[in-house]
């Protein structure tokens, strides 16, 4: 019997890999001819689909990012006893900066690029648009919310391309998946065309997020060695139970 495997792509919360959900969608038909469920709807529909398939479900779900612990815990109590596996698409960051400004703009906002970016890359966080960004890409809280049921071999996390094909063929990877193209007719929106932007503006704005992307990265580093410490100080205290429940077992 076909294991039941879950793949899903829990974040960051970044416009520009938003159009996954609606292309594994597109896609459904194909991916099913290989055996890849692509699961969709609500929640309770979507925990109804994992579960009648016998195989690897595939979903992607990345504003599920900016959960809290109980929204969290709600999500994954449904797979219990699963193969699940977490996938975190992260881009640079100054794509990622740049994507949720020009989705903004899409939305109505008149923010410029420099401002928006001092604004999210202050270290202080106190503006709006700060927390909103944040709330959705800080790993330092995602994933301590989400990875204290799983092993570290079950959370992925990748330095994902910035661009649309080269994302959806890394999350198909995961599946082992390597030819289905990307449905041609979505066009993700924080990834499509240039705007006009004044160049003195955009070379400044660039500049900062450069330069703060040195700063996020020995963050986030420190965040996984930390990661990474603490699980091993549980894998010790899980073998040292272990050894003293079989003796008390041998007795």
């Amino acid at each position: 019997m076909a294991r039941r495997k879950v793949i899903w792509h829990i974040g960051p919360a970044d416009p520009g890999t938003g159009f996954l959900s609606s292309a594994l969608g597109a896609a459904a038909a194909e991916l099913a001819e290989r055996g890849i469920a692509t699961p969709a709807g609500r929640w309770h529909e979507i925990e109804d689909q994992i579960w009648a398939h016998k195989g690897v479900s595939l979903l992607s779900t990345p504003g599920i990012a900016r959960a809290d612990q109980d929204k969290v815990s709600l999500r994954l109590n449904g797979l219990r006893d699963l193969e699940v596996h977490l996938v975190l698409l992260v881009r640079d960051l100054p794509t990622q900066v740049h994507a949720s400004w020009q989705a903004g703009l899409q939305h109505g906002s008149t923010t410029t690029l420099p401002e928006y970016a001092a604004r999210v890359l202050d270290p202080e966080r106190s503006h709006w648009q700060a927390e909103e960004f944040w709330a959705g890409h800080d790993l330092g809280r995602i994933l301590p919310l989400w990875t204290r049921a799983f092993h570290p071999e079950r959370v992925h996390v990748v330095d994902a391309p910035a661009d649309a094909d080269g994302l959806w063929a890394t999350l198909l990877s995961f599946a082992d998946v390597l030819d289905v193209p990307r449905p041609q007719t979505l066009v993700p929106p924080a990834l499509a065309g240039e705007l006009d932007l004044d160049p003195d503006a955009q070379l400044a704005a660039v500049t900062g997020l450069l330069s703060a992307t040195t700063a996020e990265v020995e963050r986030l580093g420190a965040e996984v060695a930390r990661l990474r410490a603490e699980n091993d100080r549980l894998d010790r205290k899980r073998r040292k139970h272990k050894k003293k429940l079989a003796e008390l077992t041998a007795v």
